[in-house]
């Protein structure tokens, strides 16, 4: 299955030049260079900063007056009032200059240290989105780039723990490198990677109950330890693996690999045996059914969305007309199928079926 997981204003107009602030004959000068909501934000708490610091120098001033009556005295000889000569020790000493003039280079000090975080900030979500890409591209690659991907994460997991990006892809990986140990005759390494591939969706599904591809992954893994549960333990995850798909396509409807899954679950229930079809009635009043119309429709949706690339989909386009009885049908679909190239194990065993359909096939 691991094929359908790589299908995945004026008033501002001013501020480019900097914007002055005066504050008892100083001035504090501000330049924009960064986005401008930041600095707008910046220069707000440099503001309030700038106001804590006038009050502050207001009581000081105050208490000076209270110590020196001499110099602060309610009249002087020029005819001062207490106000004035509160307002010329307030508006021109050296004190209030050196003040201010720490203050200015506190704040400036303050805005590069904030400015200089949010930068690094960005440039680690850069790095951190440019590292899942090229993961994301290896997932699509030979088996030689998947197990390169999943080297990569591996490598990187201190980096990126409680993130749910890093754990879905991690148990996507972990279950594609199953899928090659398989192929390379290795079924216990397969098995033990398998379930360990489910732990760290069900992980991701935790983390972030809002991510439609750790739900994906969920569905994906859990229908993936099929081959190693009872026929009882396999329906009853089947209604897991349905729930988390259909909450997959609620967040993410135009991921075609979610509607490929929902399409696989339909015809997986229309497909079964008389004795899993016994076995779901004695677990549940009222057993799943579908039909391969209705597996078709997903099927088909998916490869709306991305059309004559997906050779699996189409695949399972050309075995819903076969169940329908319409083999013209299937035989356009699994033309188009058989002309898409095998790069992964799906795809080999993919190859195997149309072959097998193909003498069913009507021109």
């Amino acid at each position: 299955m691991s094929t359908f997981l790589r299908h995945n204003s004026l008033f501002l107009g001013g501020l480019g030049a900097g914007i002055v602030i005066g504050v008892g004959g100083s001035l504090i000068y501000f330049r924009f260079t960064t986005n401008v909501d930041r600095e707008l934000r910046l220069i707000s708490e440099s503001i309030s900063s700038l106001r804590k610091e006038v009050e502050e120098l207001k009581e000081k001033v105050v208490k000076r007056k209270r110590k020196s009556p001499a110099f602060y005295g309610t009249t002087s000889s020029s005819g001062e009032t207490d106000d004035d000569a509160y307002e010329d020790a307030y508006g021109g000493s050296d004190y209030e200059f050196h003040n201010f003039h720490d203050l200015q280079t506190e704040i400036h000090t303050q805005m590069n240290t904030r400015i200089g975080w949010e930068e690094q900030q960005e440039e680690r979500k850069d790095d951190t989105d440019t590292f899942f890409k090229e993961v994301d591209k290896l997932f699509d690659g030979t088996d030689e780039d998947k197990l390169r991907a999943y080297e990569m994460l591996q490598n990187n997991k201190e980096r990126f723990v409680d993130n749910v990006e890093y754990c879905w892809r991690l148990a996507k990986s972990t279950y594609q490198v199953a899928q090659i140990e398989g192929s390379r005759g290795n079924p216990d390494k397969k098995k033990q990677l398998v379930y360990a591939s489910k732990d760290l969706s069900q992980k991701a599904v935790a983390m972030d109950e809002k991510c439609a591809s750790a739900h994906k992954w969920f569905a994906i893994t859990l229908g993936s330890i099929g081959d190693y549960e009872s026929t009882q333990e396999k329906i009853k995850n089947g209604y897991i693996f349905k729930e988390h798909i259909e909450r997959a396509i609620q967040l993410n409807p135009s991921d075609p690999s979610n509607h490929h899954l929902l399409g696989r679950w339909c015809y997986g229930v229309y497909m079964l045996s008389w004795i899993e079809r016994k076995a779901a009635a004695t677990l549940f009043a009222t057993p799943p059914t579908s039909t391969a119309e209705e597996a078709l429709t997903h099927f088909l949706e998916a490869d709306r969305l991305n059309p004559g690339k997906w050779k699996e989909n189409l695949l399972y386009i050309g075995k819903c007309y076969y169940q329908m009885s319409k083999y013209k049908e299937m035989t356009e679909w699994l033309d188009k199928a058989a002309a898409i190239p095998s790069v992964s194990q799906d795809d080999i065993k993919a190859e195997e079926e149309i072959q097998t359909l193909m003498k069913y096939q009507v021109r």
